[in-house]
């Protein structure tokens, strides 16, 4: 099939333009679909971004762009067509399906007629540099109720647990059917950073699957960790990932918090992220004086989201993270807090118990009478976290169903019973563990100074 363009026509300027201009016409679309056909992968990638970009503007024509990409899709140079046919699959997923089911030897590429469809969009940003999706309202599916039926009696680790091997989140998306070379390519053209280079093999985690690179920007090196994120068909998904990752990005310099470099949600989400090696699922207990130390540097960055105005909502062994990059194992590594806020949005779209440990899990997680999610919520899952660096093992442990009782109808698990520690730390742990929400710590700030007067006196003993 020959190119829909002239010979006369610049790839590079014309995608460049479509990608970062403010309007966006219809008439460049047969010119952009003939480059699809080309032999230059980067221009073939480009001009797949820049076709989900004008049927971002005009959804009027997701049909007609779906028939000529599913021609498309299935030669040599399909990868890119099949990517720009997934993201019209997200956007509109009737109108793909009704022109993929007109030709029976087009392949339908996953898409399910009952899923919702689009409405309308706007704040139009794909293709640049950490804006882009759309937005639609979508009812989200409350997972954790009052009888708690809808989880059933699994195992408390979940999907999330800290010696899971389950695929967790997998209910959500499916990867893109492209191979990883045509995933970097296009990550690479999209985002600030000049090349990635793949350090080490797929990792498969409860948002995505990540990858150890080493990006390069402006001749600088970074440690990243390449995220591609688990999705969902509906449009509200998108708006509300973005809107959360957009959250995440304005509070990562903030100490202490794994920093975003850069991210998108086209065609599919995706975000760079400072490496880090290991998790505190992966460690094992810390001495008292480093437990305190690395509870306090936790407490310090929560309160910092906390006056920003950002709840993390997931903080359990998993969240936290560490560099890992020591040269001797008494190092101290400082604590990370990771995938700040992305609960917010998964947990709307599937089981949360595959994105947060239900042993970490606040009462309000069980049952809406103990409130909303909020900033004492992360309070309680930071005393759940403190418990894990003082004793070495979750707060609880037992079937979901055992968990779950535990955490709404008894006490708050006591560190003194299982370890060798100050009794400051019961207390600590029991305030900021509390059931009721107005007997937590108000503040994670105050959090942070108890464990202050905690930790530097058994610091000046040690020395």
């Amino acid at each position: 099939m020959p190119p829909e363009t002239d010979d006369s026509t610049d790839p590079s300027s014309l995608v460049a333009d479509v990608l970062t201009g403010s309007e966006v016409d219809t008439d460049r679309v047969p010119t952009l679909l003939g480059f699809l056909d080309v032999g230059d992968r980067q221009v073939r990638l480009g001009s797949a971004a820049a076709l989900c970009v004008v049927a971002d503007e005009h959804p009027d024509i997701v049909g007609y762009l779906a028939g000529r990409l599913a021609d498309r899709a299935d030669g040599e140079t399909g990868l890119a067509a099949a990517l720009a046919l997934d993201y019209l699959a997200a956007l509109d997923p009737d109108t793909v399906a009704d022109e993929l089911e007109g030709d029976d030897a087009r392949p339908t590429y996953g898409v399910e007629r009952s899923a919702p469809t689009r409405e309308g969009q706007s704040n139009r940003d794909i293709g640049r540099t950490r804006l882009a999706g759309t937005g639609s309202d979508y009812g989200p599916r409350q997972v954790y109720t009052d009888d708690g039926e809808e989880n059933g009696d699994s195992d408390a680790g979940g999907g999330g647990g800290e010696d899971s091997d389950s695929d967790a989140g997998r209910t959500i998306g499916q990867r893109p059917p492209a191979n990883d070379a045509e995933w970097f390519s296009l990550v690479t053209y999209e985002s600030r950073f000049d090349d990635f280079t793949i350090l080490s093999p797929r990792d498969r985690g409860r948002y995505g699957d990540s990858y150890r690179t080493l990006g390069m920007a402006d001749d600088e090196e970074y440690a990243v960790s390449l995220r591609l994120l688990r999705s969902d068909a509906a449009s509200s998904f998108v708006e509300a990932l973005r809107s959360q990752l957009r959250t995440w990005t304005s509070v990562s310099d903030a100490e202490n918090v794994v920093s975003v470099y850069d991210w998108n949600t086209a065609p599919l989400p995706w975000l760079a992220a400072e490496y880090a090696d290991e998790t505190l699922a992966e460690r094992s207990r810390f001495p008292p004086p480093e437990a305190a130390w690395q509870a306090e540097q936790l407490a310090s960055a929560l309160a910092t989201l906390h006056e920003r105005g950002v709840v993390h909502a997931g903080i359990d062994a998993q969240a936290v993270a560490y560099y890992g990059n020591v040269l001797t194992e008494d190092d101290r590594q400082p604590p990370m807090l990771d995938s700040v806020g992305l609960l917010h949005v998964y947990r709307q779209y599937a089981d949360p118990s595959n994105f947060l440990d239900p042993r970490y899990a606040a009462p309000e997680y069980y049952e809406r009478r103990f409130g909303r999610i909020d900033h004492a919520t992360d309070i309680y899952q930071l005393g759940a976290v403190c418990y894990r660096l003082f004793t070495g093992r979750p707060p609880y442990t037992g079937s979901f169903a055992a968990v779950r009782d535990a955490v709404i109808d008894g006490p708050p698990p006591t560190p003194s019973d299982v370890a060798d520690v100050p009794t400051a730390v019961d207390d600590i742990v029991g305030k900021a563990m509390a059931t009721q929400k107005l007997r937590r710590y108000e503040t994670a700030a105050h959090v942070a100074q108890e464990l202050r007067a905690l930790r530097e006196p058994q610091e000046n003993d040690a020395k």
